[in-house]
């Protein structure tokens, strides 16, 4: 029964952490309508124009299909091939940026005098086809734009695509022919209104994917900011590298500049929510008669851990882990780890349930050890009920009295279910973050680990093994019958607890829980021959 009080604080501190959350999403600081400032002014920020189809290329590689706007040479339409927007419906795929009903497009430009984006219109750039397509037998594949000024300035923005890459190499080629020394900015922005991406699944208690805006500084890396926060607070920092971006639940867009560049980072939110992160880059100067090249990279895709350290420092933080990452990030390298050798999401689940289990076994025999001494003083402590029943306060002091001469610890169950608690919190994380756990399927019915289970077949089988090890520990006969019939009951508020929890989760749970009943009886069996071998 000690050990069920153990179960009762760790579900305080859940639901402690789930109506914080809820909390937050409900009652949390509200924007207000109102005008930011622009960081830089009009003339040099990219504008926005309208999406003519007809101005639109079209890029389908194996991972990517995008399409980019001659006007300005902005990529306005985004779709994950391999990513499908619902469950087993091949037709209809994840699309992050998109010009059509909505407004969500990452755009670059260079400012300064005969530049292609100084003044409006923008330029329109000319391409040799509107439709490119990564052949089988290629492992890149460029588009490039082309735009020539009056000066006979000659301007060529060239999209680089890679195999089975989400990164997409953006360069500008100034070949200066004039007779003028020229210098340009380079810029690149996201934009995005505040609609839901109507992809985020539903959640436990409140608990809602994170939709905002994300950029590096300095001195930390990773920083993320809400968009009822960004209206208060724009952001405007100095820094060297780095990378911009918006992060969704599972999916990040983000713009990286080169890494050795000082670049000013900046924010606008306009009165109708449309949002926009932008850095612009140092001047660039272009001799007469020379040529120059100015690089930046744009990734767009799923939030995958070996794809984002490799994309840029610090852009793996997205992979948003809160405050139990150091747990979490374990965690996570260790399911990957597993289901590289048995290719299902749930059975590496498992067999990180018996990692865990494994590391604490030295707390939780102690935890056993401690319980099987409390079920061998049971007599004992009936007696003591007896003789000092109506003095608490005596009762008390004997019961402590026989727990030190006896070696016995009444709170051995607590610590290792309140060291389980940031484990319990990691895992959530986990795979609310982990994109791979999106859509992936255990066995039979349970087709999409990262959400509950449909038929609640988990979580009263977790609450099943609940009842067995509250059966399997020793009554307290200290304890009034109002408290136990109260700790009898929490099988089912945990089994209630886990109808909204993601499988994933509810099978890590249910597994440690079978593990720790295998765990105790082994531990029981072993201390009740010890003790039979001292009574002969």
């Amino acid at each position: 029964m000690e050990s069920m009080r153990g179960f009762f604080i760790l579900g305080l501190a859940i639901c402690s952490f789930l109506l914080y959350q809820a909390w937050q999403k409900d009652y949390g600081p509200q924007q207000p309508q109102q005008e930011v400032n622009e960081q830089f002014g009009q003339s040099n920020t990219v504008v926005d124009s309208k999406v003519k189809t007809g101005n639109l290329v079209e890029v389908v590689t194996d991972v990517l299909k995008v399409k980019i706007d001659r006007v300005g040479g902005d990529v306005v339409y985004a779709e994950l091939n391999n990513y499908n927007r619902e469950l087993k419906n091949e037709a209809e795929k994840v699309v992050l940026f998109d010009y059509r009903d909505r407004l969500y497009q990452a755009k670059s430009a260079l400012l300064g005098t005969g530049a292609p984006d100084n003044q409006l219109p923008r330029a329109t750039y000319s391409s040799q086809d509107t439709s490119y397509h990564l052949k089988d037998n290629q492992e890149e594949l460029t588009v490039p734009l082309t735009w020539v000024n009056e000066e006979g300035v000659e301007f060529t923005k060239t999209f680089v695509f890679k195999r089975n890459n989400f990164e997409i190499g953006v360069q500008y080629k100034v070949k200066n022919q004039s007779s003028n020394d020229r210098t340009y900015n380079f810029v690149a922005e996201l934009i995005r209104d505040q609609k839901s991406t109507g992809l985020e699944e539903k959640s436990s208690f409140g608990m809602s994917p994170f939709i905002g805006v994300a950029y590096s500084p300095e001195e930390r890396k990773y920083e993320k900011i809400s968009f009822e926060d960004l209206a208060e607070e724009p952001v405007s920092v100095t820094r060297e590298g780095g990378w911009i971006g918006y992060l969704q639940h599972y999916f990040i867009s983000a713009w990286i500049p080169e890494q050795e560049e000082q670049i000013k980072i900046t924010t606008t939110v306009k009165p109708n929510q449309e949002t926009i992160i932008r850095f612009i880059q140092p001047t660039v100067s272009v001799a007469a008669q020379s040529e120059k090249v100015i690089d930046a990279t744009l990734y767009v895709g799923p939030k995958i851990l070996k794809r984002l350290e490799a994309a840029a420092p610090g852009l793996e933080k997205s992979l948003d882990l809160s405050w139990v990452w150091w747990i979490g990030l374990p965690i996570y390298k260790l399911m990957q780890f597993f289901y590289s050798f048995v290719a299902n999401w749930g059975l590496a689940i498992i067999l990180v349930t018996l990692v865990v289990k494994t590391l604490l076994y030295p707390l939780s025999a102690a935890q056993y050890r401690s319980m099987a001494n409390m079920r061998k003083l049971a007599p004992k402590m009936q007696q003591l009920k007896e003789r000092y029943g109506e003095d608490k306060q005596r009762m008390q002091q004997e019961m402590m009295k026989m727990y030190k001469e006896e070696g016995a610890n009444p709170f051995g169950g607590c610590l290792p279910m309140l060291l389980q608690f940031p484990i319990f919190i990691a895992l959530y994380y986990v795979l609310f973050e982990a994109v791979e756990l999106r859509h992936a399927p255990f066995f039979g019915w349970i087709q999409d680990l990262s959400v509950a289970d449909p038929y609640f077949v988990l979580p009263l089988l977790m609450g099943g093994s609940m009842w067995l090890m509250q059966k399997l520990q020793p009554q307290s006969p200290t304890m009034d019958p109002m408290q136990q019939k109260i700790m009898s009951y929490l099988p089912i508020v945990f089994t209630v607890f886990m109808l909204f929890f993601p499988a994933g989760l509810v099978l890590y749970w249910l597994c440690n829980n079978l593990i720790s009943v295998a765990q105790q009886q082994y531990v029981t069996k072993k201390i009740e021959k010890q003790h039979a071998a001292k009574s002969k």
